[in-house]
């Protein structure tokens, strides 16, 4: 007998588990309980209902434990990439697919050798990263980290802080966190 419950599509692949259910019909317990001692697991299921960030077919899927502090590494990789002047290095902590939607250009950069171009530019600044104010948010084998920044740039002889927005979205894939979104921009009035 169908539960009325059963029609409403599950989420992360949250559902409590039935004991008198089938095995490949069980869910992992809420993304809540995810650390890095438990990681979340699930098997795809009913694809009308399917879990959002769980395949249809049968494999099963572990989610790479994520914190605040990766979150804090994973920027710091980022900047520290940027203070090399290397625009290969900044580019390398991007995806194959990254979108990036950069602060100083209107041009959104979709593909590595677009990404790598606007960074040759604007490494020439010598910018370097802050994090001011930060938001941390958890999936499965996702994490989004926006907030704000401010970059100290150099142009010319003059030094300037440029406060800014952030969106850092990572996935873990094949064992490593890449940034697969990245959009910053100004402050309004900070031109």
């Amino acid at each position: 007998m169908k539960k009325p419950s059963d029609d409403r599509p599950r989420i992360s692949g949250t559902r409590f588990i039935d004991a008198d259910s089938e095995p490949r019909a069980r869910f992992s317990l809420s993304a809540s309980y995810r650390d890095q001692h438990h990681p979340v697991t699930g098997t795809g299921g009913d694809p009308n209902f399917g879990a959002i960030d769980t395949p249809v077919d049968e494999s099963c899927v572990v989610c790479a434990p994520a914190t605040r502090r990766l979150a804090e590494e994973l920027f710091e990789r980022w900047n520290d990439a940027l203070k090399t002047g290397d625009a290969d290095r900044v580019t390398d902590c991007y995806a194959e697919d990254a979108v990036l939607l950069p602060t100083v250009s209107n041009v959104p950069r979709t593909t590595r050798d677009e990404i790598r171009d606007y960074f040759r530019h604007f490494l020439e600044k010598r910018p370097e990263g802050t994090i001011t104010q930060r938001n941390v948010k958890f999936g499965c084998n996702k994490l989004t980290d926006a907030g704000t920044y401010t970059f100290r740039v150099r142009d010319g002889g003059e030094v300037r802080d440029v406060p800014a927005r952030y969106t850092f979205v990572y996935e873990n894939r094949d064992g490593e966190w890449k940034i697969v979104h990245h959009h910053s921009s100004m402050m309004p009035g900070s031109d």
